[in-house]
């Protein structure tokens, strides 16, 4: 047993990112040797916590290199913008590809519907939902044009 564990301070951190400041921490992928592990914030919801696991997959699918930080001394954590934009983008991808989008705007889904058949959010739902939304949109407009 470490000494912080001894002395509670593990739990209280534990009980600190998952209970007082759940926000701000969802999910790590931390290196182990040639391993990875991904951590996950178990306080949040099924779908958040789906939607995490799949952003940090898509780190390592993308073969992101580790910061050696995650966490400042404020508590905040460290990232570049530009992977997560990419880890962001191919989690959309993994959870909800680009056909299936399409085919749920041409059905006229709604977020909720989409959310529910994916094991999503609503706002991840929407997130992914708002390109191919619009271009039904439009291929519908031009087709009744006809």
């Amino acid at each position: 047993m470490s000494r912080s564990d001894k002395f509670g301070l593990l739990e209280e951190r534990i009980r600190h990112y998952t209970s007082v400041r759940s926000k701000i921490w969802s999910a790590a992928i931390i290196p182990v040797g040639c391993s990875r592990i991904i951590i996950e914030n178990t306080a949040h919801s099924e779908a958040r916590r789906r939607a995490s696991l799949a952003h940090e997959l898509a780190h390592h699918l993308l073969e992101h290199e580790f910061a050696e930080l995650l966490l400042g001394e404020d508590g905040c954590r460290h990232f570049d913008p530009a992977k997560e934009k990419e880890a962001k983008y191919l989690s959309g991808q993994l959870l909800i590809p680009d056909e299936a989008a399409k085919r749920a705007a041409f059905d006229n889904k709604t977020n909720a519907q989409v959310g529910e058949a994916y094991g999503v959010s609503e706002q991840f739902a929407q997130m992914r939902m708002s390109g191919a939304r619009v271009m039904a949109q439009h291929a519908l407009a031009k087709q009744a044009r006809s």
